[in-house]
């Protein structure tokens, strides 16, 4: 996960993070809370990096892109990035199995249905680690798209220009709506006031502590550097 907040039991992304966080355990999986910053740590800034083509400053939700490449440097097979009002639903469903029917793939997107079924979302995304999805993360923060730097959808219009250049699975599965069964689920800005509500349900239905984010590995850094 990436996200400018700090992880504070009363927020949604802290929320968010005890949940995911639970999962990954559940799975023996490494879990990683990124929290990039613009020169001043303190601050929690909405524009928390630099577009690089026009050296102004972009919203939060570029910086997931910066996140994923210090992932990519890490020694993992795969890097797996969910949005902080994202959640792994079905607990029992591993990442593993997610990722099988599509090992020839270097990135795995769900679908940005009911929107746009032939369109990836970039709320979520799965890289193979290797030199083509680090190139796929650098071209896609480098696209030069200033009308979008903190305008919704922000980089997710840039990753609508450039991801059929590159060797991408679209996975047909809905996460912006309530369905049984599904995979994730995303609670997005149209639907922003069950975010916190959603996820306390969620975590105590599931006997989740929203403590249990204390261990959490978490890294902030300066997306200036």
């Amino acid at each position: 996960m990436s996200d400018n907040r700090r992880l504070q039991s009363s927020e949604y992304n802290s929320l968010v993070a005890a949940i995911n966080y639970d999962y990954c355990k559940k799975h023996k999986y490494d879990f990683i809370y990124y929290r990039p910053y613009l020169n001043i740590k303190e601050s929690v800034s909405l524009y928390n990096c630099i577009d690089p083509n026009t050296n102004t400053t972009r919203h939060a939700s570029w910086s997931k892109l910066l996140s994923a490449k210090l992932a990519l440097e890490l020694p993992y097979d795969y890097v797996v990035y969910i949005d902080s009002d994202c959640i792994f639903k079905n607990r029992d469903f591993s990442l593993d199995e997610f990722i099988r029917p599509y090992l020839k793939y270097d990135t795995i997107f769900l679908n940005n249905k009911p929107w746009g079924d032939h369109l990836p979302c970039g709320g979520f995304f799965v890289c193979k680690v290797g030199p083509a999805s680090k190139q796929f993360i650098q071209d896609w923060y480098a696209i030069p798209i200033p009308s979008k730097n903190k305008v919704h959808a922000w980089e997710q219009d840039a990753l609508w220009t450039l991801y059929k250049k590159f060797n991408i699975a679209i996975v047909d599965e809905m996460m912006f709506q309530e369905k049984e069964g599904q995979f994730l689920r995303h609670i997005c800005h149209k639907e922003h006031r069950l975010r916190i509500p959603y996820f306390q349900a969620f975590l105590t239905s599931n006997q989740i502590d929203v403590r249990s984010i204390e261990p959490i590995q978490y890294i902030e850094y300066n997306t200036a550097d």
